[in-house]
């Protein structure tokens, strides 16, 4: 396997799946708040959601390792899931294909960070 591509060391990685559990808690808990609850800067959605992800996506990708896309396509999956149980299990929230949409990109956004400086630590 390439240096650039070689898991976090285990320590490093136990942290990383902590902070990534604890950041995909609190993006679950804000989704399912009434729309008005939730505390958020005064930006577009969109921009929040991709923010959230791209956050969400650092620890993770450090836990899977930079080499591996599985990142983005759990978060994704995480993301789509926490839309479906917007629709069904709120009646102030609505399911958005455009924030299933921020929430992809944001997550290949921060996977693609965590890529980019394992690939540079390893020269």
């Amino acid at each position: 396997m390439k240096p650039a591509l070689l898991p976090y060391p285990p320590n490093v990685r136990r942290a990383a799946l902590v902070i990534a559990l604890l950041i995909a808690l609190g993006i679950g808990y804000l989704s399912m708040m009434s729309g008005a609850a939730v505390p958020a800067p005064d930006v577009s959605d969109k921009i929040r959601h991709f923010g959230a992800y791209a956050m969400l996506a650092i620890p993770a990708a450090m836990w899977f390792g930079p080499g591996r896309i599985a990142t983005v396509l759990v978060l994704s999956a995480y993301g789509a899931g926490l839309e479906f149980a917007q629709a069904v299990f709120t009646q102030t929230r609505e399911a958005s294909v455009l924030d299933g949409a921020a929430n992809a990109l944001g997550a290949a956004a921060g996977y693609l960070l965590v890529w980019f400086i394992a690939r540079t630590r390893a020269q």
